[in-house]
């Protein structure tokens, strides 16, 4: 375990930069939805938009009360964007931390909003999705999470290495 851990220290900058771009191209480039990318530039072509893309919703929690009012299980569309947002954001927060002088976690949280705010803004400038408040609110949570398995994990291994 602690090999592991002082790997992912020693490289999380490298790990962390993979991350982003893992990160954009699922969420700006669409990959591996080839169907939807290629709707997308086709509308890019057309001057027409893509079926893909709808109007930006600003409003807090809308669409995140919208979802889990269509939740029936865990195979749900509505449950699994839910969770892909937490989940996209979670090695964000446990990834940033490793490798930032400052990592207070209100730190780590405004720094998980502006690349989750940056994204959202990428995804309505190129018109290749929609700019949702909600999924910047659940990518906060998300690096919240992480941050949290981040304290976790390496407050376990400070302790077992003073054991």
């Amino acid at each position: 375990m602690k090999a592991i851990l002082k790997f992912i220290k020693k490289y999380s900058r490298v790990i962390f930069i993979v991350y982003i771009l893992v990160l954009l191209l699922v969420l700006v480039l669409k990959f591996p939805q080839m169907n939807m990318f290629h709707s997308i530039v086709d509308g890019w072509k057309t001057g027409n938009k893509s079926r893909f893309v709808t109007e930006s919703q600003y409003i807090p929690f809308k669409t995140i009360i919208e979802y889990v009012r269509h939740v029936h299980s865990f195979d749900d569309w509505f449950f699994k964007n839910l969770a892909c947002n937490l989940l996209m954001f979670m090695p964000f927060g446990f990834l940033a931390p490793l490798f930032m002088k400052r990592n207070k976690i209100w730190q780590i949280l405004i720094y998980g909003i502006i690349a989750s705010f940056l994204i959202e803004v990428l995804q309505v400038l190129l018109a290749v999705g929609t700019g949702d408040i909600d999924d910047i609110i659940l990518n906060a949570f998300g690096t919240l999470i992480g941050f949290g398995i981040y304290k976790l994990i390496f407050s376990v291994a400070l302790k077992n290495s003073l054991d």
